[in-house]
């Protein structure tokens, strides 16, 4: 009996070491998007995507740094944030202790914030909120140290790239109140455009428009146990089909990344962070 412990012990544990491996093994995915409509000027326009990082105890500001290197790498035009930069002290699970011992969110949304004003675009870096945002009642004190890091943030309103291509920030679905008409005021649906929502709920807002929706929230399941359908889902999105990678609805394309950051645990299996690159084309 004791060998057969023994190896059970010994079969989880290359498992285990793994899963606490793949939260560092950062990917870099590369899509071509082709757009209906899309001005010449912003032919080619490269568009940098990363969500969720979830600064914390169990996902340090290295994590961050490491994600800023590897994103001025790939010299985007622009960087696009898609919300919780933090995580909720009530999200750390009970075997980690850190609910008791981890200092106040709003240390590590500075720390976030210090290691995001690296980034480089030449067109700037733009943010949404996720519901981790909301920690404090309020986007307000992690709103304030992303502009403080030179981040521009999109709550229900838009921006142009290259003075031609709406970039449309929503607030959160899940904590927010995300304004669609005030957020697409000056952007006709079947004009070209992208839009920043951390959840992927709201693509039912905007089906119809010729688009592209970039989301987290969903850490694509984080965790992918072998042989089974298991994939951790937040509350919300248990329900829903849109999980991770793309999906379409009418002219609207909704890609939902994996993120960067854990919650709960300090663990990644089969789910490692990643940063997603867009090359947009005139179709």
């Amino acid at each position: 009996m004791n060998s057969l412990v023994r190896a059970a012990c010994l079969s989880l544990a290359a498992p285990l070491a793994y899963a606490l491996i793949e939260p560092h093994r950062l990917q870099v995915r590369r899509f071509e998007v082709e757009f209906e409509a899309l001005p010449p000027q912003a032919d080619g326009l490269r568009l940098a995507h990363f969500s969720d990082l979830h600064c914390s105890a169990i996902t340090s500001a290295r994590v961050v740094r490491r994600v800023v290197e590897a994103c001025n790498a790939l010299r985007p035009d622009a960087v696009l944030l898609t919300g919780d930069y933090v995580s909720r002290r009530d999200s750390y699970s009970a075997l980690t202790l850190a609910s008791t011992w981890a200092p106040p969110v709003m240390e590590y949304g500075a720390a976030a914030a210090h290691e995001l004003a690296a980034l480089r675009a030449p067109e700037g870096v733009f943010a949404v909120p996720g519901n981790h945002d909301y920690s404090q009642g309020r986007f307000d004190a992690v709103e304030a140290t992303l502009r403080e890091a030179g981040i521009t943030t999109l709550v229900n309103r838009s921006v142009r790239l290259r003075g031609v291509l709406p970039l449309v920030g929503l607030d959160d679905v899940r904590a927010g109140r995300p304004r669609v008409r005030a957020a697409c005021a000056g952007v006709k649906p079947d004009e070209a455009h992208i839009i920043l929502s951390h959840n992927p709920r709201a693509l039912a807002l905007l089906a119809g428009r010729n688009c592209l929706l970039l989301s987290g929230h969903t850490h694509g399941g984080q965790v992918h146990l072998p042989w089974t359908r298991f994939r951790s889902r937040p509350s919300d999105m248990r329900r829903s089909p849109l999980f991770q990678g793309w999906y379409h609805a009418g002219a609207t394309r909704l890609y939902v990344t994996p993120g960067i950051g854990s919650v709960h645990l300090p663990l990644r299996f089969r789910c490692p962070p990643e940063i997603a690159l867009f090359t947009l084309r005139a179709r």
